[in-house]
């Protein structure tokens, strides 16, 4: 008894080390003792009392599904979907890892299934050897949960990595029917390799369809920032065509006072001109930042902030092809802070000095921005909350407020960044500090 509480201790500290993986906490257990205490005491008794009261192997493996579901829901406060998620990794790492011990142990020690499950020597070793092998692949899950991280696991548009893990626990349970329900397990050894060899064909054909669906997802990233790049220049094209219309029309006046022939003629000319030229700086203007996508965007950006008054600058020290990120997020993040910023703007009066800048720099092997603008006052209270998921400034007369900024940092995150704002000598900065992996020289 002592050994099997033992084990299923270990067993519910694998569950709770596969939610720590997955959801990025690897030190919930340690920092959150009492609750952690609580879902292994949970999870004990549950197992032993299934254990102990039902005869049938199936029903045991559906009471045990249906209580660490909830046991995460309500007690690391996880959603239904995200706990379906986890508790299918849990159960598709348990079942294959069984699965491979018994089969291990049938041949090395010629012993059948019925055996291994009945005779307690042959299943002290199996129960051993599954959680060496289940503590094995939690160490393995979470030195690559970056990379799941990355892939924003419970985030993703096409949430390639839950369906994954889902199908494969749901092929693992109908294994585990099948083999209680269906075959004979008295039998010998071919059951067990049929059950194995079915998980690992389909665990080959789900990972290889997974990384067909992910190159699609690539192909399908690049075609939007290109379709993005593609109306950028469209707009670029048509101020470009506004701008030589105007100046055409600039030529016909001057050419018309020409022709006037009068006294004051050329100081007239010299008087519009001089208005011209006052104007002239504030046009479009090619900014070149090292990434031709955010290119077009400043671009486009600097446009709206003419003509809107607003005093536009870009100081590019370091250029942005150092920066390692997909192009499409890249854009998403700059431009939903000039967005903001141009909201911020939007409050002054139309004489007041209205002014947005944007800055790159190194600093300490990291790749910074600072994006800053001379907007309205930010209380303190409400700054830190300004990336909360659904949370405003604005009003709610539409429902999409509340989003920006939260997607801006969950883009910066996966990225290996962190984004802050402050609120200093007048101005609002918004700092992303990207870090840089080989270190600029």
């Amino acid at each position: 008894m002592i050994i099997e509480i033992i084990l299923d201790t270990f067993e519910a500290l694998i569950l709770l080390g596969t939610f720590s993986s997955l959801t990025n906490q690897k030190r919930y257990i340690v920092e959150n003792k009492i609750k952690s205490g609580l879902f292994c005491m949970s999870y004990i008794v549950t197992t032993y009392l299934s254990t102990n009261y039902f005869n049938n192997n199936l029903y045991h493996t559906l009471l045990i599904i249906i209580v660490s579901i909830l046991l995460l829901i309500f007690i690391t406060k996880t959603n239904l979907y995200s706990s379906i998620i986890i508790f299918s990794l849990f159960f598709t790492m348990i079942f294959a890892t069984e699965t491979l011990t018994q089969f291990i142990e049938m041949f090395i020690l010629k012993v059948e299934l019925n055996q291994i499950l009945t005779i307690y020597k042959y299943a002290l070793i199996f129960r051993v050897g599954s959680k060496l092998l289940q503590i094995l692949a939690l160490i393995m899950i979470s030195k690559c949960n970056i990379f799941l991280n990355k892939r924003e696991l419970f985030n993703s548009e096409k949430y390639l990595f839950p369906k994954f893990f889902i199908e494969l626990g749901v092929f693992s349970l109908f294994l585990v029917v099948l083999l209680f329900s269906v075959l004979d397990i008295k039998n010998n050894k071919i059951y067990d390799i049929l059950i194995f060899s079915s998980f690992f064909m389909f665990l080959v054909i789900a990972f290889i369809q997974l990384k067909k669906n992910l190159e699609l997802i690539n192909i399908s990233n690049k075609y939007k920032v290109q379709q993005y790049q593609i109306s950028n220049m469209e707009e670029i094209i048509n101020i470009i065509r506004q701008e030589k219309h105007d100046y055409a029309n600039h030529i016909n006046v001057i050419q018309a006072l020409c022709c006037l022939n009068k006294p004051n003629t050329v100081e007239r000319i010299k008087e519009y001109v001089s208005k011209l030229s006052d104007i002239i700086h504030l046009s479009f203007r090619y900014l070149d930042t090292g990434n031709d996508y955010l290119d077009g965007l400043l671009s486009i950006k600097n446009n709206y902030a003419t003509q809107n008054n607003i005093d536009f600058k870009v100081l590019i020290n370091e250029s942005f092809s150092l920066l390692k990120i997909r192009e499409d997020e890249l854009i998403s993040i700059i431009s939903n802070i000039i967005d903001n910023a141009f909201e911020a703007l939007m409050l002054k009066a139309l004489d007041e000095n209205k002014e947005i800048s944007i800055t790159t720099f190194l600093d300490d092997n990291k790749f910074c921005i600072e994006i800053s603008n001379n907007g309205s006052d930010i209380p303190k209270e409400i700054i830190n909350k300004i990336f909360e998921k659904g949370y405003s400034t604005k009003t709610k007369e539409k429902g999409d407020h509340g989003y920006g900024l939260y997607i801006t940092k969950q883009l910066v995150e996966h990225n290996n960044g962190i984004i802050s704002v402050e609120r200093t000598s007048l101005k609002t900065k918004f700092l992303i500090r990207f870090l840089m992996w080989n270190k600029v020289k």
